[in-house]
């Protein structure tokens, strides 16, 4: 898919992915480009400003709610800017569940921007239906080869700003493993909602958090709370100590990857370790 091609944005959670992957491939086999986040970032981009660009680029947004009874969010974010423009956006109901609400009232209202299908009934045919419905400048008329993403996700991470130094080659490292990132400073925020369920959802969605260790992430008032939610929500987590600093209970007795002595060492140790948890 090249930058000019129109193309379906695909707005998901990522309990939902597997049945993400089987529309996205039906919809490329009946000729119509689709876009999921992974499928845009480049490895080493931030995260969010990019998704926002590519979904105001788009054609149309295909918003799947999955089995949980609220959107997470992400998703939020993702609707409110397709909602500020005039994109179609197709609803993908795959279990009876609630809607946000603001979709729920213009699909009773009989909008014409929003469509619903529920595709928990039958999916073969909410799959032609949504087909039939989609923009005609979107279908190809001949199927599409499903590439392969063109990162593997994003990382988030922990850190202190005075260690921002350090996370700039961090970044440099995972844009080398395919990895986009996702980071306080250089993400955009929603100011509008709760930090702390903003980070929540960045982190249960991020493929791993990268906990950046010095005397200044100790005093942080969020790292610890951050490290202690990825590993709640099982999100793997790597603890990099780049500075000396005094022990801290927090990650007392776990183990980490020692980057003050060797740190062209330390980062080949990062490495071996997102192999071991097959992250690369």
């Amino acid at each position: 898919m090249n930058e000019a091609t129109n193309y379906a944005y695909i707005s998901f959670s990522r309990d939902v992915a597997d049945f993400v992957d089987r529309l996205a491939s039906d919809l490329m086999s009946a000729g119509c480009p689709v876009r999921r986040s992974i499928d845009l970032i480049e490895p080493g981009q931030n995260w969010q400003p990019t998704i926002a660009k590519a979904i105001q680029k788009c054609s149309a947004v295909l918003y799947v709610t999955g089995s949980s009874s609220d959107a997470t969010l992400w998703q939020e974010v993702e609707l409110k800017i397709a909602l500020r423009t005039t994109i179609p956006i197709f609803v993908v109901v795959i279990h009876p569940t609630k809607m946000p609400l603001m979709l729920f009232d213009m699909i009773m209202r009989g909008s014409e921007l929003v469509t619903d299908f529920n595709f928990w009934e039958d999916y073969d045919i909410a799959l032609n239906n949504l087909i039939a419905e989609l923009p005609q400048n979107l279908l190809q008329g001949h199927p599409i080869e499903f590439e392969a993403p063109k990162s593997k996700g994003y990382v988030f991470i922990s850190y202190a700003e005075e260690d921002t130094a350090f996370v700039t080659k961090l970044r440099e490292f995972l844009k080398t493993r395919s990895y986009g990132y996702w980071d306080y400073q250089d993400s955009e925020r929603d100011y509008h909602n709760f930090l702390f369920l903003e980070l929540e959802e960045v982190i249960k969605n991020a493929a791993a958090t990268i906990s950046v260790m010095s005397p200044d992430w100790k005093r942080s008032k969020w790292a610890a709370k951050e490290f202690l939610y990825s590993e709640e929500v099982k999100t793997p987590v790597f603890l990099l100590k780049v500075q000396e600093m005094e022990p801290t209970l927090v990650t007392a007795g776990i183990p980490y990857i020692d980057f003050t002595r060797d740190e062209p060492k330390g980062f080949e140790k990062l490495d071996n370790e997102l192999r071991r948890k097959g992250l690369i």
